[in-house]
């Protein structure tokens, strides 16, 4: 049986910043041509696996509703409702996503980033910034 998570201000503030961060990342890919937003350049390197821009327009679209509905359960979760297993299936299902985006869009920006000098900071920084997003995903904790 999985405990309840003690509400403290450190979870609050996590739940709060994904839930933002993913709402409006999704936002954006629903509403942006170029999907403008902070991770704009990781969905990117994701769309462009593909050749077919419809193809590359459903990945967009699938993972804007993915975001936008994780988001929204965080920050449902963040002010106290329990939505049960509803949120840990979303939070699984975010994470392989979220896991996807970041490996697509390290190899991509690997290509360049080494070629050129002191590029590699861009990597390091994506892959921090990432890497504190899945983090921040999984210090959340399963519902009942």
């Amino acid at each position: 049986m999985a405990q309840k998570q003690p509400r403290t201000w450190g979870i609050f503030i996590i739940q709060l910043s994904l839930a933002v961060y993913f709402a409006i990342t999704g936002i954006f890919l629903l509403t942006s041509k170029l999907g403008a937003s902070i991770s704009s350049m990781e969905v990117s390197a994701v769309t462009m696996v593909f050749s077919n821009t419809t193809v590359q327009m459903i990945v967009k679209i699938v993972l804007a509703i993915v975001l936008i509905v994780y988001g929204v359960a965080l920050l449902i979760k963040a002010f106290g409702a329990d939505l049960g297993k509803l949120d840990d299936v979303l939070k699984i299902i975010t994470l392989i996503v979220w896991c996807i985006v970041t490996v697509v869009a390290l190899v991509t920006y690997a290509k360049t980033d080494f070629a050129k000098n002191g590029s590699i900071f861009h990597w390091f920084l994506s892959l921090a910034k990432n890497c504190l997003i899945i983090g921040g995903v999984l210090t959340v904790k399963n519902g009942k």
